[in-house]
């Protein structure tokens, strides 16, 4: 099920709400917690039925290892759970997500002939594998604490980050269950301020990243046709679509946590004003940098061991952070650029610019460039949209993409300046690409959501805004899109 529907806007969301609360009435938290965990069960199983075993079978597997972590607490056989813990993991992420890459690389450097049907990706495995596998860990650490079942299956299957994140440790979520006073009664200003983000996280997917996705989804299956100009465009516009998708979940996510009484971490925080590419990773995703750090930087040795290990940490690291996004070499590729950025970045701390926004220009065109090769289907796509940024001319396709920017919400305004503007080379859409693109960037370049609902969204106007906002999303919803961070 989507955040960015209408079955889950009007039927599911005001349902898992009142029930919730409904509950919370009751003596017994136990009910309430049932309940919202079928309905992320529903929430889950509502894209793909066959994929609820997958979740269940992970959250029974962990639940028992964490138990017997509990009993065997302070014995040697903790080792051997925690491997089985970590083996049984990864090794349902690899058969789902990475088995087939595996086969076709083996029968491309090995020249065999291995024939496996094509394994579908689970929804949200990536993001669920990691959560219980940072729990595993804490467990054996002594970390955290042993949870009832209950407390479990709603730590991990809470429906708003259970398939797309943030990552939510134990320690950001469980604790505030077990706070019934917190979330016992509706509270009129979480739901307000939960909503409220919802709104603005529903704004950037439907009217800016979706609408951004138009002329990258075509162009990017088109990119023999592109010149030079229009391919610095369709990257740019990918950067800025995939921002917009990824921190548009991220705030319905966070919205809707609010609405239940949950405070669920943040994943984002104006990246594009990073200084730097380890800045860039310190503001970017942040849940995923921060689980990377804390479960395998720090365990390698972080920077303890001398400069040359750093780096070694460090390219370990964004490699990671590359094949967990996919099981493609582009995703290899673009995890090992950001690494050796970040191996230059600490070996030469101080090769910076004293001009900011020459730093953050020069870190945004990195980002941007690698960016265009996670975006590629194969590495032969990457290196011929390169191709097209430096060597493509300018044959005045940039003309042409502006057609791929009709969408029906200004079809009024598309005629006004037809009859308005007779005889001009399609005015419209060159003046809606310059406003996206103006948009998009002042959007990015804004203050935090939370924070403008705190200053504004209280107020006459801020509530009208909200309300333009919503009701303009909510009737473009009728093509509604999945998320990007569902691939991954």
């Amino acid at each position: 099920m989507l955040f960015n529907s209408v079955v889950f806007i009007i039927l599911f969301l005001p349902a898992a709400l009142l029930g919730w609360f409904l509950l919370q009435r009751l003596e017994n938290p136990i009910f309430a917690k049932l309940f919202l965990i079928a309905m992320s069960f529903w929430f889950y199983g509502y894209y793909n039925i066959s994929y609820l075993w997958i979740l269940i079978v992970s959250l029974v597997f962990h639940y028992a290892v964490s138990a017997l972590l509990e009993r065997f607490h302070g014995r040697k056989a903790c080792t051997g759970l925690l491997a089985v813990g970590i083996l049984g993991n990864l090794g349902l992420l690899f058969y789902f997500k990475y088995f087939n890459f595996f086969v076709d690389n083996c029968n491309f450097f090995l020249h065999t002939n291995l024939q496996v049907e094509k394994i579908a990706l689970p929804l949200g495995i990536s993001f669920f594998t990691f959560q219980q596998l940072s729990f595993v860990i804490d467990r054996y650490k002594g970390e955290a604490p042993h949870y009832s079942a209950a407390d479990y299956c709603f730590f991990v299957s809470f429906f708003p980050q259970l398939v797309a994140g943030p990552i939510v440790l134990h320690s950001e979520l469980l604790p505030q269950l077990q706070e019934r006073k917190n979330v016992r009664r509706p509270s009129a200003d979480h739901f307000y301020d939960g909503f409220s983000l919802f709104i603005i996280g529903l704004a950037k997917k439907v009217l800016l990243a979706d609408i951004l996705a138009v002329p990258v989804n075509a162009e990017y299956e088109n990119i023999m046709a592109l010149d030079t100009p229009s391919a610095w465009i369709v990257i740019l516009f990918y950067m800025l679509e995939l921002y917009f998708d990824f921190s548009g979940y991220c705030d319905m996510a966070r919205g809707i946590g609010k609405m239940f009484g949950f405070s669920l971490p943040e994943n984002f925080d104006a990246p594009f004003h990073a200084a730097s590419v380890r800045e860039f990773w310190r503001r970017w995703h942040m849940t995923l940098s921060r689980f990377l750090s804390r479960y395998i930087y720090f365990p390698l040795g972080g920077s303890r061991r001398g400069k040359a290990r750093q780096c070694l940490n460090l390219l370990v690291v964004f490699l990671v952070s590359g094949l967990w996004h996919g099981a493609n070499w582009t995703f290899i590729l673009w995890g090992l650029m950001h690494g050796l950025a970040a191996v230059f970045e600490s070996l030469f701390p101080r090769a910076r610019f004293k001009w900011d926004w020459l730093n953050r220009l020069l870190t945004f065109l990195f980002v941007t460039l690698s960016f265009s090769i996670f975006r590629s289907d194969s590495l032969n796509e990457a290196l011929l949209l390169w191709k097209k940024l430096f060597t493509a001319g300018n044959n005045g396709f940039f003309i042409a993409m502006c057609n791929t920017l009709r969408y029906p919400e200004n079809y009024a305004v598309i005629k006004f300046l037809e009859m308005a503007a007779p005889g001009l080379l399609n005015p419209f859409y060159a003046v809606t690409f310059c406003l996206l693109a103006g948009i998009g960037i002042a959007a990015v370049r804004g203050r935090k959501a939370e924070q403008w609902i705190q200053d504004k969204g209280k107020t006459g106007w801020g509530g009208f805004c909200l309300a333009t906002l919503f009701v303009w999303a909510f009737v473009s919803l009728s093509q509604v899109s999945v998320f990007l961070y569902f691939n991954f």
